[in-house]
């Protein structure tokens, strides 16, 4: 999966010639905290709220609405926003924007073409879409944890026995624990007649893994 797939292409932006109160409209009006910054198609900047506070006078407490307005007005928004800019390509794989949003703690990246052209915004709920598709979080079925030897074929072994019993597997991911190198926390999605998923089930356990949770996704 890439940003590509992910990304929002239809998106709120300020030209770097806009006033500053022109942005800060615009935020409001959409909920944002925010904003690509635009020189015709290509990214120069964001400006957030933080931003302006920072450009706002220091004394604007002090100051009436009609004054910070006219303030914010006069100025534009080249004058506050931040120029250098963390960003993504279409073709990132979707790790990369994870890992920049999660360790950044950003709520969303600008996708940038080769040249610099501002062509969609990933956000952290695009991220926690990829997740819910990948786990397979929708769809119908027996969401099973069982603890696993970090080992070659092993997850090989399994895959066997849920063939065995003509079940689809919907998803499959592992994750490590913590204190438990040589262990693998495997959460398999199933789906299939209800019989055989428990019977299934009961085999795996005859082969010796550690099932540690048997949850129905219409439990959730």
């Amino acid at each position: 999966m890439f940003v590509k797939d992910w990304m929002k292409k239809d998106i709120v932006v300020v030209n770097k010639n806009d006033t500053i109160l022109d942005a800060l409209h615009l935020m409001r009006e959409h909920g944002f905290r925010r904003l690509p910054v635009l020189e015709g198609d290509r990214l120069v900047g964001i400006i957030t709220e933080k931003d302006i506070k920072d450009f706002s006078p220091s004394k604007a407490t002090t100051l009436d609405i009609y004054e910070l307005h006219n303030i914010l007005a006069k100025y534009e928004v080249k004058d506050a926003m931040t120029k250098d800019v963390i960003t993504v390509s279409p073709d990132d794989p979707i790790e990369k924007a994870a890992i920049l949003l999660r360790d950044k703690r950003f709520g969303g990246l600008p996708v940038v073409d080769g040249e610099g052209n501002l062509v969609g915004l990933i956000t952290a709920v695009d991220v926690f879409d990829v997740f819910v598709e990948a786990m397979g979080i929708r769809e119908k079925g027996v969401r099973v944890n069982i603890l696993v030897e970090d080992r070659p074929g092993a997850i090989a072994v399994l895959a066997k026995i849920i063939k065995q019993f003509d079940l689809n597997i919907i998803s499959l991911a592992t994750f490590y624990i913590k204190d438990k190198p040589h262990l693998r926390d495997l959460v398999i999605r199933i789906n299939g007649d209800n019989d055989n998923i428990d019977k299934c089930i009961e085999e795996i356990k005859k082969n010796g893994f550690d099932i540690t949770s048997v949850l129905r996704m219409d439990e959730i």
